[in-house]
């Protein structure tokens, strides 16, 4: 059967309202009913249960009316009640039985969000593929998804790829594969009935009109790295699967289902915790320690790296728009004197933590009832203490310095413990906008 669906039904009505605001009501009003009737027609042809009748005689009190504020104030009824009803479908909106999904991430962090993504989506843990721990699975990944969607010719498949992956090679040398890249070639690997029952996106922390251009047209779209809560999880993917599975070419490709079985985990967010990122800079800093900025400093880009994707997915009322940009001037920091990229890490190490303590205070604030999460300077007190080298370095100034004394060095204490409000500033809130 051919169905309209809710992304058709959102775009007819975002048309007829650029009319509307042009006034063709009262220059064109022919035109106007020609869009009246198509509208009606995609409505009755709606693959849901919802009721439209009331819409439908709102849309023929137009097709009737002879004054142009009739036609107005009847219009407003029904572009409302539209996108309430196109709000209602996209909340049912279901992914078919026979969906399977495959992600990869370098990041341990992002895969485990990643997996509660697939999670809310409502795709069963046993068709679930996460992927990227190490360089095998990194370079394997393409002959992966070619051999899994050649036995899964009846099935549907959604991809979310990474864009910066990042492995070691046999020469012990660092590389990055870009996973955009790597989508492209599994698409022109596939013949024509496999691509097409494959959804791929991209999903990334670049995000400039540039960088998602190339996604999309290696991809099928793009997905910023940003929190994201169960209830939302619907608003991102149904379109996307909409426009790349249209019910008209696949009868049975999506299902709108008012009874809402799906289990929602107790952590109804996609979110990076304060936990993780605590531990993340806890892994560079041991780094740092070990001096491998001298000796490899392209792990210590991978991990800014990957700390950057984690930051931008923390669930957080703190400015990270600064805090990125000091990462960038880091990712930059191959050419500069060892001793300036070690001064660099710490401000970015105490930025960082000044602003998770003050999100933390103003959540603190914001609900008394929430409960509160364990400190996170408390859990990293408690993590490095059993790791003696690493804790006598991070807690204590006196010992910074002797282990490291080239440089000038700030004691983690001072910057993991002190709630010093004086120490945060104010910046604009970063936004991440889904586009693709």
């Amino acid at each position: 059967d051919v169905a309209c669906t809710p992304y058709d039904i959102a775009q007819k009505v975002t048309y007829i309202e650029s009319l509307f605001q042009n006034d063709v009501h009262v220059s064109d009003i022919l035109m106007i009913h020609d869009q009246m009737h198509e509208l009606k027609g995609d409505l009755l042809t709606m693959n849901s249960t919802i009721s439209v009748t009331t819409i439908v005689g709102h849309i023929n009190l137009i097709l009737v009316a002879q004054v142009p504020e009739t036609v107005v104030d009847n219009w407003h009824y029904v572009r409302d009640h539209v996108n309430d009803v196109v709000n209602l479908w996209q909340k049912n909106f279901r992914i078919p039985e026979n969906t399977y999904a495959i992600a990869i991430d370098d990041s341990k962090i992002q895969r485990k969000l990643l997996a509660k993504f697939f999670d809310f989506m409502g795709v069963p843990r046993e068709q679930t593929t996460i992927l990227g721990d190490g360089a095998e699975e990194i370079k394997g990944f393409e002959d992966f998804a070619v051999g899994f969607l050649e036995n899964h010719k009846n099935d549907y498949v959604f991809m979310i790829v990474d864009e910066n992956l990042d492995v070691v090679n046999e020469s012990s040398m660092h590389e990055s594969i870009s996973g955009s890249a790597c989508v492209e070639s599994i698409r022109n690997r596939l013949p024509h009935e496999l691509e097409r029952r494959v959804l791929a996106v991209v999903r990334s922390a670049n995000d400039s009109s540039s960088d998602i251009s190339l996604f999309c047209t290696r991809a099928h779209g793009f997905l910023p790295k940003a929190p994201i809560r169960r209830e939302k999880v619907n608003d991102v993917l149904a379109p996307l699967w909409l426009k790349r599975f249209p019910l008209s070419e696949f009868g049975d490709s999506v299902r709108f289902d008012a009874d809402d079985t799906m289990s929602v985990p107790s952590d109804s967010e996609l979110a990076c915790s304060p936990e993780d990122i605590a531990q993340k800079l806890m892994d560079i800093e041991s780094l740092f320690q070990k001096d491998v900025h001298f000796t490899a400093w392209r792990t210590i880009h991978d991990q800014l790296h990957m700390l950057k994707g984690d930051l931008l997915t923390l669930n957080s009322d703190a400015s990270m728009i600064s805090v990125l940009g000091m990462i960038n001037l880091m990712l930059l920091g191959h050419s500069q004197d060892p001793g300036v990229i070690t001064e660099k890490w710490h401000n970015l190490r105490d930025r960082i933590h000044v602003d998770m303590i003050r999100n933390k205070s103003q959540a603190g604030e914001k609900s008394v009832e929430r409960p509160r999460r364990a400190s996170v300077f408390r859990l990293r007190k408690k993590q490095l203490s059993s790791n003696a080298d690493i804790s006598n370095s991070f807690l204590t100034t006196e010992s910074l310095a002797t282990s490291r004394s080239k440089y000038n060095h700030q004691g983690l204490s001072n910057s993991f413990v002190s709630t010093d409000s004086s120490r945060i500033s104010d910046s604009p809130r970063l936004h991440q906008d889904l586009r693709c």
